[in-house]
């Protein structure tokens, strides 16, 4: 078994559960400011990270997969996850530094649930992704 195709999943996994740790941490009763942060930052640090980890396993394989779509959505969905949690973490930074402004709270909290979706329907696309690409890499 070649243990190196586990180092993508292993990352991108790490990135959704940092994800879903920041929308917790912000959601809880009491507010965590600076884990919720970390977490955000650390989130889109190891998403920077999945994805040339990602392509170049991928391509290393041949590009061979049982569901070749869902390699395709889950790229795409890749740059939609990544394009709002940039937006969120501008509207998060942006009430740090000029003040917490009534529109600017509303939309970050209506943002913060759409990259969570997202980045939970990355996970699930990752999961139908490694399942299609295995039979090619371990045979049947």
């Amino acid at each position: 078994m070649d243990l190196t195709l586990l180092i993508h999943p292993a990352i991108a996994a790490s990135a959704v559960v940092l994800v879903v740790a920041a929308y917790l941490l912000k959601t809880s009763r009491r507010l965590h400011f600076r884990l919720h942060y970390a977490a955000g930052i650390l989130a889109f640090s190891l998403s920077m990270l999945a994805f040339p980890l990602g392509l170049y396993f991928v391509l290393i394989n041949g590009g061979a997969s049982v569901f070749p779509g869902v390699v395709v959505f889950h790229t795409v969905n890749f740059f939609a996850a990544i394009g709002l949690i940039v937006v969120q973490g501008g509207l998060g930074m942006g009430m740090l530094l000029f003040g917490r402004k009534r529109t600017a709270y509303v939309t970050h909290k209506r943002t913060a649930k759409y990259v969570l979706a997202v980045f939970l329907l990355q996970g699930v696309l990752g999961l139908a992704t490694l399942s299609g690409i295995l039979p090619f890499v371990f045979g049947p």
